[in-house]
């Protein structure tokens, strides 16, 4: 069993159920509804089994399955890192990466079909037959809706890390070669000791050409 697949579950559920807890409360303290703590704690269990059916299905049946049998890059992809052959990969070569398309689009797939399952089967257990497939629709479209955003979101994380490596990149150079950069207060302190030791030296030379003046005029 995937340690990381377990930590995604747990991780999603508690995110899902914490988030629902506290704008139902906080509607709840909005509105001045009665018995919103019992409201909180119904929204709490009521989205943390919704979200630990859905995580549940997508990390343990949607994408092994798809991993196995998706011929797409991101799916090959995956094969790659987890040691699958298959005839249909379309990534032959173990040095290629998932382009900004592949990451834009990463699990999406997934989660359309674990919210589609998760949400006909949820409202078919709540509501009856007749409300599966619009349990279907919806489900899954905010799922992949949420997914979409999800990674968009991780795309914006990536090029602000990459901005700030590439503006520490001259400083990376200078320590490449030795040189450590510092910063204008240590700079200015530098050059501060490095006066003072310069004063005191010119001091100590015009102190010594008194003292030979001063000899010079007992010479007989």
């Amino acid at each position: 069993m995937d340690k990381s697949s377990i930590w995604t579950i747990g991780l999603g559920t508690l995110t899902i159920s914490a988030s629902s807890a506290f704008f139902t409360g906080l509607y709840g303290v909005i509105r001045n509804t009665q018995h919103t703590g019992l409201l909180v704690g119904t929204a709490a269990l009521n989205s943390g089994i919704t979200a630990a059916t859905f995580f549940s299905f997508r990390e343990f049946v949607t994408s092994p399955v798809l991993t196995r049998v998706a011929p797409w890059a991101q799916y090959a992809y995956r094969r790659r890192e987890l040691d699958i052959e298959s005839p249909s990969d379309v990534l032959t070569s173990p040095s290629v990466n998932m382009s900004i398309e592949d990451l834009r689009t990463n699990k999406l797939l997934d989660s359309a079909i674990a919210g589609a399952v998760t949400g006909g089967l949820l409202r078919g257990l709540k509501s009856g037959r007749r409300a599966v497939l619009s349990g279907i629709l919806t489900a899954g479209a905010v799922c992949t809706l949420l997914q979409y955003g999800c990674n968009e979101i991780s795309l914006a994380r990536l090029r602000y890390i990459s901005r700030l490596q590439e503006g520490n990149r001259p400083a990376q150079l200078l320590k490449t070669v030795g040189l450590l950069p510092v910063s204008d207060e240590e700079y200015l302190n530098k050059m501060e000791r490095t006066r003072e030791v310069y004063l005191k030296r010119i001091a100590e030379l015009e102190r010594q050409v008194e003292e030979e003046k001063v000899l010079k005029g007992f010479r007989p």
